[in-house]
C-alpha cells in the first residue's frame, strides 16, 4: 500500500488550506510523513494542520513570491534535514472569453499557476540535486492535457505550461535521481470556483462552474489516487477514468474536444456573458 511508501518522508505541500491540498496534507500525515502545510491563507492552513495530529506545521507563503519560496525550502532543510517531496498545488481559475479577460488576470493567474509551479519546483531541485533524491509533484489538470478549451484560455494555457515543464524536468532529472510528476486530474470538487475571476459574465455562470465542481471527485479520493501515482512514480498522473477515454477518443477522431467547445461557447454567449 502506498502510506508505506510516504512513511517519515518530509514533504511540503502548497495550497494546503483548502481542496486537493489539504486532503494531500491530510493523507500523507495519516500515511506517516511529516508535512509542511503551505498557504497564503495562514488560518486554513493551521486548520488543516490541526488534524495531523503532531504531524504537520502550517507555514505562510505566497507562491508568487521566488525568494519566499526558496527560504521556505532552505528553512525546511534546516529543519528536517531533507526534502523528499514538494506538492506544488496551488492554483487559481479564470474564465470567460479572450476578448472579456483583463491582461491583469491572465498575469495574476500564470503567476500563482505556472511560476508559483516553476518557483517551487526550482526550489525544491536545487535541494533533491544534493541529495540525489527527492520528488516533484505539480498539479496541473485535464485541461492541460486537452487542446481548443474555449472560455478557459488562461487556466489551460497555465496548465499546459505547468505540465511540459515537469515533462522536461522528468527528463533532464532522471539520471540524476531526482523524481518528477504532473498531477491531470478532470473536476474534482473543491472551492476553486467560489473566488475564480469570471470575466463580463452573469452571477449564474459562476453557480454553473460550482454546481459542475460539485459533481466531480472528491478532494480525499483525489489525494488517494495522487499518492498512488506518486508511489509508482508516474509521470502523468491522470483521472478518473473517464478522462483518460476522452483524450484517447479525442486523438482517435480527432476534433471532438473543439467540436464540444463550439457548443459551450454558443451557450454561453446566449445565456451567460453579459451584453456590450
Amino acid at each position: 500500500m502506498y502510506q508505506q511508501y510516504f512513511e517519515n518522508k518530509i514533504a511540503v505541500v502548497t495550497g494546503g488550506g483548502s481542496g486537493i491540498g489539504r486532503a494531500l496534507c491530510l493523507q500523507l500525515a495519516h500515511a506517516g510523513a511529516t508535512v509542511i502545510c503551505t498557504d497564503i491563507n495562514q488560518e486554513r492552513a493551521e486548520e488543516t494542520t490541526k488534524s495531523i495530529l503532531g504531524k504537520g506545521e502550517a507555514w505562510f507563503l505566497d507562491v508568487t513570491d521566488e525568494a519566499s519560496i526558496t527560504a521556505l525550502i532552505d528553512k525546511v532543510v534546516s529543519k528536517f534535514g531533507r526534502l523528499d517531496l514538494i506538492f506544488n498545488n496551488a492554483g487559481i481559475a479564470v474564465s470567460g472569453e479572450l476578448r472579456d479577460i483583463k491582461l491583469n488576470d491572465w498575469k495574476r493567474l500564470m503567476d500563482i499557476n505556472f511560476y508559483g509551479v516553476l518557483y517551487g519546483s526550482h526550489a525544491a531541485y536545487q535541494v533533491m540535486l544534493k541529495q540525489g533524491s527527492g520528488h516533484i509533484i505539480n498539479t496541473a489538470s485535464a485541461a492541460g492535457l486537452a487542446s481548443g478549451l474555449a472560455l478557459m484560455a488562461p487556466y489551460s494555457v497555465s496548465k499546459h505550461a505547468v505540465v511540459d515543464y515537469t515533462h522536461i524536468l522528468r527528463i533532464e532529472a532522471k539520471a540524476l535521481g531526482v523524481k518528477a510528476s504532473v498531477v491531470c486530474p478532470g473536476f474534482v470538487d473543491t472551492a476553486i470556483g467560489d473566488s475564480a475571476v469570471e470575466a463580463n459574465a452573469k452571477p449564474n455562470w459562476k453557480n454553473k462552474a460550482q454546481n459542475t465542481l460539485k459533481r466531480g471527485l472528491s478532494a480525499d479520493k483525489a489525494a488517494i489516487k495522487i499518492l498512488k501515482g506518486v508511489e509508482a512514480n508516474k509521470e502523468t498522473i491522470v483521472f478518473p477514468r473517464a478522462i483518460k477515454i476522452a483524450m484517447r477518443i479525442d486523438r482517435i477522431l480527432g476534433g471532438v474536444v473543439k467540436k464540444m467547445m463550439q457548443k459551450e461557447l454558443a451557450d454561453f454567449r446566449a445565456n451567460y456573458r453579459l451584453p456590450d
